[in-house]
C-alpha cells in the first residue's frame, strides 16, 4: 500500500489563491478541471496565500507559501530593533521557510504557476511575490520537479531586484507561456530572452462548459447591465502617494455613480458585481451612499447587489445580465465566456490584449481618462451592434478554448512524459 502511494504522481500549483480574488480562483478552477481531464489519478495540492479557503473551495490539499510567525506591529520600529529583528528573527525564520519549502515539494513531479499577475511587485515590493516566485522555483529545481509558468501575466516590476528574481525564476522553468504578447514583450524589455516562448490566452477561458450558463430569459424591456466595481486607486501606474490614490478613487466612484444613475433614470436594471470579495464590497456601499446623496430615484428591483462569495456565484450573476461593464479583468473575461457584450474600463494593458480585434477594441476604455458620458455612448452603440458583436465574441472565445486545449495537451501529455 505504501509502495503504491509513493508511485502516485503529484502536481503542485503555486499562486495567490484563497484571498478573495475571484479572477484568481477562476484561473485555478480552470486548470484544475483540465488537469483532471488529462491526468485523473494525479495527486494535487496548492501552495498559496490562503490555504484554508483554497482547500475548502477546490477540495484539494493546500499549504501556505509564506508562514508568518511574528506580527510586525508587536515589534518596536527603531534602527537597532530592525537590525536585531533581521539578525535574530528574520534570517532564521527565512532559513526555516526554505527548509519547509524543500519538504513541501517532496515527491512532487510538477510545480505549476498558473496564470494571474503573480509576477509583479506592484503590491508587495521585491521581497513579496517576486522573491517567493524565485524561492519556490529554486526549490523545485533542487527537488527535481518540472517547473511550469502557464499563461502568466507579467509586470509591473519596478525594482531592479524584483526583475532579477522574476528573470531567474523564469530561466529555471521547463516551460513558460504568457497570457498575452504584451507580457512577453515586457520580459524582453527588461532583458529576458522570451523570443521563443509561446503566448496562450488567459486560463479562465478554459473553464468547464457546464459551469457557463449560456442563455437567460429577459423579461424586461431594456437590457440588464452588470456593472463590475473595483476598489480602484491607480494601482498599476507609477506608485501614487496616498492623497493621490484617494483622489483617483473619488474620481472613479464619481464616474461610476454618474453612469449607474443614468442607467437607473433610463429604466435599466443594474446588477452590481465584484471581482474581489475582500476589497470591492466597500465600493458597493460607497456607490449606494453616493446615489442617495444625489437623490437618484429608482425602483428597488432596478438595483441589485446580491452577495458574491465564490467564482461560481459570480458566473451565475453575470449570466443573468445582457451586458457587462467592468474595471475587473476577469469580469470581462467571464462576460465574453457567457457570450455577453462587454465594455472594459481598463487600468492595465492586459485589457487591450484581451479585446484585440477591431470589433471588440471599440469597447476598450482607459479608466483614468473616461467619463460617464463616453461609457453611455459606447453602451448605446453596443446595443445597436449587439448581434454582430456577439458573433465576434463567439469566434474569439472558440479560438481561446482551442489554443488552451493545445497547451494542456502539451503540458499534461508530452511534457509530463519526458
Amino acid at each position: 500500500m505504501k509502495e503504491a502511494k509513493r508511485k502516485q504522481k503529484k502536481v503542485s500549483f503555486f499562486g495567490n489563491f484563497g484571498r478573495g480574488n475571484l479572477g484568481n480562483e477562476c484561473t485555478l478552477q480552470a486548470i484544475l478541471y483540465n488537469l483532471r481531464q488529462h491526468l485523473p489519478d494525479v495527486e494535487v495540492n496548492c501552495i498559496c496565500t490562503g490555504p484554508e479557503a483554497t482547500a475548502t473551495t477546490h477540495n484539494i490539499a493546500a499549504v501556505s507559501m509564506h508562514d508568518t510567525f511574528v506580527k510586525p506591529e508587536l515589534l518596536r520600529n527603531t534602527p537597532l530593533a530592525r537590525l536585531l529583528r533581521k539578525l535574530f528573527i528574520a534570517i532564521p525564520i527565512e532559513f526555516y521557510r526554505w527548509v519547509k519549502a524543500f519538504r513541501t515539494l517532496g515527491n512532487t513531479d510538477m510545480l505549476i504557476v498558473p496564470g494571474t499577475q503573480f509576477l509583479s511587485d506592484n503590491l508587495t515590493g521585491p521581497f513579496g511575490w517576486p522573491y517567493l516566485a524565485f524561492k519556490w522555483s529554486v526549490t523545485a529545481k533542487l527537488r527535481g520537479c518540472k517547473l511550469l509558468f502557464v499563461s502568466v501575466g507579467v509586470g509591473p516590476l519596478r525594482h531592479r531586484l524584483s526583475r532579477a528574481f522574476v528573470k531567474s525564476a523564469l530561466l529555471l522553468a521547463d516551460f513558460r507561456s504568457y497570457r498575452d504578447d504584451l507580457s512577453r514583450q515586457y520580459m524582453r524589455r527588461i532583458g529576458f530572452d522570451a523570443t521563443n516562448d509561446p503566448v496562450y490566452p488567459d486560463l479562465a477561458f478554459s473553464l468547464p462548459t457546464p459551469t457557463i450558463p449560456r442563455g437567460r430569459q429577459n423579461n424586461t424591456a431594456k437590457p440588464v447591465i452588470a456593472v463590475g466595481l473595483k476598489d480602484y486607486r491607480g494601482q498599476y501606474g507609477p506608485a501614487p502617494l496616498q492623497h493621490q490614490a484617494d483622489d483617483i478613487y473619488r474620481r472613479y466612484l464619481d464616474m461610476v455613480t454618474t453612469l449607474v444613475a443614468w442607467l437607473l433614470e433610463h429604466k435599466y436594471t443594474v446588477r452590481l458585481v465584484l471581482g474581489d470579495i475582500s476589497y470591492d464590497p466597500q465600493v458597493v456601499t460607497a456607490l449606494r451612499k453616493s446615489l442617495n446623496e444625489r437623490d437618484v430615484k429608482y425602483e428597488n428591483h432596478q438595483l441589485i447587489d446580491e452577495p458574491i462569495k465564490s467564482q461560481e456565484e459570480l458566473v451565475l450573476q453575470l449570466a443573468t445580465c445582457d451586458v457587462v461593464v467592468s474595471a475587473r479583468f476577469h469580469n470581462v473575461v467571464l462576460g465574453l465566456l457567457l457570450d455577453r457584450p462587454v465594455i472594459a474600463l481598463s487600468y492595465h494593458e492586459k485589457f487591450s490584449a484581451l479585446l484585440d480585434s477591431p470589433e471588440l477594441a471599440k469597447y476598450y476604455l482607459q479608466i483614468d481618462h473616461v467619463d460617464a458620458s463616453t461609457v453611455i455612448d459606447k453602451l448605446l452603440e453596443l446595443q445597436r451592434n449587439r448581434d454582430e458583436l456577439k458573433r465576434h465574441i463567439r469566434r474569439r472565445v472558440d479560438e481561446c478554448r482551442t489554443a488552451l486545449d493545445e497547451q494542456y495537451r502539451f503540458i499534461f501529455k508530452d511534457l509530463w512524459r519526458e
